[in-house]
């Protein structure tokens, strides 16, 4: 479901908020992960369907969205996301909330704002402080890439392994419905994640790690 949304955004840059208007079916179980990017990006999905053939010719146009990998690709992924974390361990702060405000100055903003990418950062670190992976928000082309989602899926393709139980996230932003459902599926230990966050959001309220994660909001720092 991931790939297929963040592929429609890829293909179709232009079309695609009127593509997703329409209905997906899947044969799978639909997950809080895939919940949560239908509930940003699109508008209705039925999972578990059966699959059955009806002899009925349909007329379509396939369009493969990624390879076999677990996690295809994205052409919008802005060239702030992509630094090594040399650089970003290089604009250290004093508190990592402060740090990721730094990261977060990193995208630049302009007058017509949906046409620049959010100034919203978050950081992931283990339990010993050190730093594992960033995510930029980049979701002025692709509006699955916020912050959280490019952070798992980067650590994704750097390490290969789920967020390590015990890791703390810091974060601009509480995480949306989205970013919550890919941080609550591609995490060992939900409950053992501490997520620190400076603003709440109205697309954040009800999400899948609100009974599971632990919360701390911290208004200064």
């Amino acid at each position: 479901m991931v790939k297929l949304l963040q592929g429609l955004f890829d293909h179709h840059i232009d079309h695609s908020f009127f593509i997703l208007r329409n209905r997906i079916f899947t044969t799978a179980p639909v997950t809080a992960m895939c919940h949560g990017m239908i509930k940003v990006v699109a508008k209705r999905v039925q999972g578990d369907v059966v699959a059955v053939d009806h002899g009925v010719p349909v007329p379509f146009a396939k369009v493969l969205v990624g390879d076999d990998a677990l996690l295809a690709s994205v052409r919008f992924l802005s060239a702030e996301n992509q630094m090594p974390l040399e650089k970003i361990k290089a604009l250290e702060q004093e508190s990592k909330l402060a740090w990721v405000q730094k990261i977060a100055a990193l995208n630049a903003r302009g007058e017509i704002l949906h046409d620049y990418d959010r100034d919203i950062a978050c950081l992931l670190v283990d339990s010993t402080g050190e730093i594992l992976a960033y995510g930029l928000n980049s979701n002025s082309k692709n509006k699955t890439l916020h912050a959280e989602v490019n952070m798992v899926q980067r650590y994704y393709r750097e390490k290969g392994l789920k967020l390590p139980a015990g890791a703390k996230l810091y974060t601009t932003r509480k995480p949306c419905k989205m970013c919550a459902g890919m941080i609550h599926d591609w995490c060992e230990n939900p409950a053992a994640l501490e997520i620190y966050y400076l603003e709440d959001d109205k697309s954040s309220q009800n999400t899948v790690l609100d009974s599971v994660a632990t919360w701390i909001r911290l208004d200064s720092l």
